[in-house]
């Protein structure tokens, strides 16, 4: 298999889009074809070479790019991917991993919005912090991610798993306002705190906060305290465990039978109720 390194030449201008870049496509290609892929940098094409310096090696397993001296603008990073892994040696910009289906993208900086939007399968693992709509959909768009995971090491700004079907979303940091915004499935877990509107209109799935909750929306119903609770999203679900003491709440009662549950640690909220 390749590993393919490429190194960005000189500082941005413009967004530049990688939607054609993936280790799956690259790994059939020669050195010279990967340097004639076309971009589009702004409102023009150019070619990868023209922006990019290429280094080709070949290594063992899954094939692998690797992104150095990136920019905030670059785009697109691992769009529709299915398998191999992407290493980012800094930050990323929007759309890092929008309709992934497979494979490993590794962000060693920060996250532009719109991160793993729509996603369907593999792993995304920022080790900085994720702007808005992580794990969300297009605005105007009722489906959002519906399998995979994404992990955020730092904190990540408003309307976290927008429309989330299913997969998880564990962010170690703070979340903002609007997380699980119409959420219908999967599992959010926030390690630290969350903004006010947290499930706002959610039909299914689940979020875990062991941080402080700024408010809860008072059309969600207060099911009692549960100590190391498992959750389960469906019938046949195995479910998950998750450890510690937690208010249960479910809804969001504005929608005809929900099916929502949230889990807030007590020990962080001890005067919530």
């Amino acid at each position: 298999m390749k590993e393919i390194r490429i190194t960005l030449q000189e500082e941005l201008y413009a967004p530049l889009s990688l939607e054609n870049v993936l280790p799956e496509t690259l790994e059939s290609m020669s050195l010279e074809e990967i340097k004639n892929i076309s971009l589009f940098y702004g409102n023009r094409k150019v070619k990868l070479s023209e922006i990019f310096d290429v280094e080709v090696n070949d290594i063992e397993g899954e094939p692998r790019l690797i992104i150095e001296n990136p920019s905030i603008k670059i785009k697109h990073i691992g769009s529709k991917m299915s398998r191999g892994e992407i290493i980012v040696k800094g930050d990323a910009g929007m759309y890092t991993g929008e309709h992934m289906k497979g494979g490993k993208i590794v962000v060693e900086g920060n996250s532009d919005n719109w991160l793993g939007m729509n996603m369907k399968g593999g792993e995304i693992v920022v080790k900085g912090s994720s702007r808005d709509y992580t794990g969300g959909t297009y605005k105007g768009e009722w489906r959002g991610m519906s399998g995979g995971r994404i992990i955020v090491e730092g904190n990540v700004r408003h309307e976290t798993g927008l429309y989330l079907r299913g997969g998880e979303i564990i962010v170690k940091g703070d979340t903002g306002m609007f997380t699980g915004l119409h959420q219908h499935g999967g599992i959010i877990i926030v390690e630290g705190n969350c903004g006010v509107r947290l499930g706002g209109e959610m039909k299914s799935g689940a979020i875990v906060v062991y941080g402080e909750v700024e408010d809860i929306l008072p059309s969600f119903k207060y099911e009692g305290i549960v100590e190391n609770p498992i959750i389960k999203l469906k019938k046949k679900d195995p479910g998950r465990k998750i450890e510690g003491v937690f208010y249960k709440l479910t809804g969001d009662y504005v929608n005809r039978k929900p099916k929502g549950q949230i889990y807030i640690s007590v020990e962080s909220n001890k005067d919530l109720f």
